[in-house]
Formats: C-alpha cells, structure tokens, sequence
C-alpha cells in the first residue's frame, strides 16, 4: 500500500546552521495532528559546517543537496520535490509553534488565498529593542497586507506559504540573494489579481537568529535596497507608517 500522500511540505534551505537546525526541525516534527501527514525537506546549500550530519540523524526529514549558492535556489530545489498542494517555508534558525501547519491549513480555506505569511518573534532573551522592532514588523506586516494596495505588500520565507498551484503557473523564486519572497508576491499580483496574500497572526514562528535590535535593523535596511530592483514595488510613505503606528497601538 502506498503512502499516504503529505497535506503540506515544508522546504527548510540551511548553511551554515549548526547552531539551531536541531530545533528547528523538532520543532516541525512536534506539529499538532492536521488530519493527514507532512513532509519536511531540508535542503543543504553545500553547508561546509556539521549541519548535514544533524540534519542526516532525523530519519522522519528528507535532506536535498543543492550547490548552487542561494536560500533561492535551494527553495526551488524543494519545490521541485514537494508532493503536497501546499508548500510551508520556514529556516533553519526559526522554531515553528506547534500549531503552525494547523494555521497554515486552516488559511487555505479560503479559495482566493494564495501565499500567507504569518508573526514572528524573537527569543525570550531578545533585548527589548529588537522586541519593539518586532511589534512594528508584525503590525507592518499585518496592516499592509490587509489594507494597503498590492503595490505595497511584501513577504518573508522564514514563515510562509504557498499553494503548490501558484508555483506551476508562475515558476518559482527569482534566485536573488535577498527579496525572492516579496518578487513572488508581485508577480502573482500581476498575474492572478483574483488571489490573494494574506497575513495570519496565528502562524507563528521564533526567529532565533537575531537578540539585538541594532542587527535585525541592519538586515532590514538590506531587504529595502533590494525591493527596489521590484518594479512594481512601492515603500511606504510617512503618512501609511503612521497609519502602520495607529495599528500597532490598538493591538497593545
């Protein structure tokens, strides 16, 4: 009898990752019952560090190897062996809630949705700048994608996903270093205007890479630089940051 086939596949790219891969992937094989299985892809980016060997010790995950350099390229490495009509996508320095998928596939109920994005937060020891940042990121993200133009909208791989479908029709991530994720979304805007991005705030995952506020604000002034090679892509203005604001005071 053959298996079951996966509900969801869940494509983790790592390099350099030996300090968090363990958790991670724990943490999506720990996932709550979604009603059928989920397969979990590990793509190795040609790590030269001891990640493959923690990754080869879980038998429940299957490791890919792609050499060519790139979290975008290894992405597209595990779509290519994705069986399941939902593909997850999280990284190997994040640990996923234990109802993540369970958000996830509660999200694609809805027909028209196509790509959902879900909050991130950092570790307990983060210190309370980069907290604050977070806040702002989860708001931002939150209020953008729910009341701003598609012009505006943006995406982030470490906690996302995205119908298999979309992927078929419109290929795969721009292998770019940095923005593939936000790319997709606008390419698919211009393609498909019937479906749609959505934000879900019960889809969560801790990002462990990051405890300092100064470091992540590095890493986001680096996403912005590259959004603009986006032509359609529009940054924020004063006045929709202050809407952004607004948004994050009536949550608190």
């Amino acid at each position: 009898m053959r298996d079951k086939p996966p509900l969801v596949s869940v494509v983790v790219p790592f390099f350099e990752s030996v300090r968090t891969i363990a958790a991670c992937i724990e943490s999506l094989l720990a996932q709550e019952d979604v009603g059928g299985p989920h397969e979990v892809l590990l793509v190795d980016n040609d790590s030269p560090d001891a990640s493959a060997s923690i990754a080869a010790r879980y038998r429940e995950v299957t490791v890919l190897e792609e050499p060519k350099p790139g979290a975008y390229a290894a992405r597209n490495a595990g779509i290519r062996r994705a069986r399941a009509p939902v593909i997850a996508f999280t990284d190997a320095d994040c640990v996923a809630d234990r109802d993540w998928l369970r958000s996830i596939l509660d999200g694609m109920e809805e027909p028209r949705t196509a790509v959902l994005v879900g909050h991130c937060r950092y570790p307990a020891d983060a210190s309370l700048a980069l907290r604050l940042l977070g806040a702002w990121e989860n708001a931002k993200a939150e209020h953008v994608i729910g009341r701003c133009a598609p012009a505006f909208h943006f995406a982030y791989c470490n906690n996302m996903a995205v119908r298999a479908s979309v992927f078929d029709e419109i290929g795969p991530f721009e292998e770019w270093r940095r923005a593939g994720d936000t790319e997709l979304v606008h390419r698919l805007a211009a393609r498909r205007p019937d479906l749609e991005l959505a934000y879900r705030a019960s889809m969560r995952i801790t990002h462990l890479e990051f405890v300092r506020g100064r470091e992540r604000a590095r890493r986001l002034r680096l996403y912005s630089s590259t959004n603009a090679r986006i032509p359609t892509f529009r940054e924020l203005g004063v006045l929709r940051r202050l809407g952004v604001l607004a948004h994050l005071a009536r949550r608190c």
